[in-house]
């Protein structure tokens, strides 16, 4: 049973899944990557296999990640309750979608936790205002759903808003729930 039980792991993990979708969607070498979730080195991990070294932001959350691939730059940060790191993780997400050139291809990579992980907050809301929001909305019962609508709402890049700022020519999209 055990046996049976990591063979079912192995083929759902991050890395395995999306080097599955990048042959099965023929998907193109992107220019850059980012990688968000608790599952991101992971994801990030498998373009690496199939492309190589490429510019690539993995937002994971604390002591998610052993050890940091020298074309990658890793930001760790809270889960389920954002901290400021996550602060620091949205704006880098946000600054490295706007910093493609106007013909990049990029990848963006998303798993479960990406909503806690990186936020950019509007202007007039502190990371407190933020813990207790979030602390009260989990202690409410709600699914993670409505907790997700809520955090779009707030938010300054979920919902597709960080993509507001991209010049490039496509971004391809995988995601891992």
């Amino acid at each position: 049973l055990l046996a049976i039980w990591r063979s079912g792991v192995a083929a759902v993990q991050g890395r395995s899944s999306v080097n599955r979708a990048l042959a099965a969607h023929q998907i193109a070498r992107p220019d850059s990557v980012v990688a968000v979730g608790k599952a991101a080195a992971s994801m990030a991990a498998a373009v690496y296999d199939t492309f190589g070294e490429i510019p690539t932001l993995i937002v994971t959350k604390h002591g998610h990640i052993k050890e940091t691939p020298k074309h990658a730059s890793v930001v760790q940060s809270g889960h389920p309750v954002p901290d400021e790191a996550s602060l620091i993780a949205g704006t880098a997400i946000r600054d490295a979608i706007a910093g493609c050139k106007k013909d990049a291809h990029l990848l963006f990579l998303v798993s479960g936790g990406a909503s806690s992980l990186a936020e950019v907050l509007p202007a007039g809301m502190s990371l407190n205002d933020l813990t207790l929001e979030t602390e009260a909305l989990l202690a409410s019962g709600q699914d993670i759903h409505a907790i997700n609508l809520r955090r779009k709402e707030i938010s300054q890049i979920k919902g597709g808003k960080a993509f507001a700022g991209f010049k490039g020519r496509n971004i391809k999209t995988l995601e891992i729930s």
